[in-house]
């Protein structure tokens, strides 16, 4: 599971992330949150970016399924951390 740091309003960092990988979910002008994975390669970070979802769960469930790996989070602490 994809654990989440508040940094800003309406900017989420992924923390739990152990591969060549960073993450974000960032809130658009809209209203609607998208996820963005960046590969770090011989010529520096590729990123992609997911289509527009309503909520903060589906754009993570988005960047749980780009090939990352991360460490585990079964102690009970929210996924969230603000």
């Amino acid at each position: 599971m994809l654990k989440l740091m508040k940094v800003s309003e309406g900017f989420y960092k992924a923390i739990n992330i152990v591969s060549d990988h960073t993450a974000f979910v960032d809130r658009d002008m809209l209203g609607d949150y998208r996820g963005t994975v960046e590969t770090l390669t011989s010529e520096g970070y590729v990123g992609v970016e997911s289509d527009a979802y309503e909520t903060i769960e589906e754009a993570a469930r988005w960047i749980e399924c780009q090939d990352i790996i991360m460490t585990t989070n079964f102690d009970g602490t929210p996924r969230i951390v603000a």
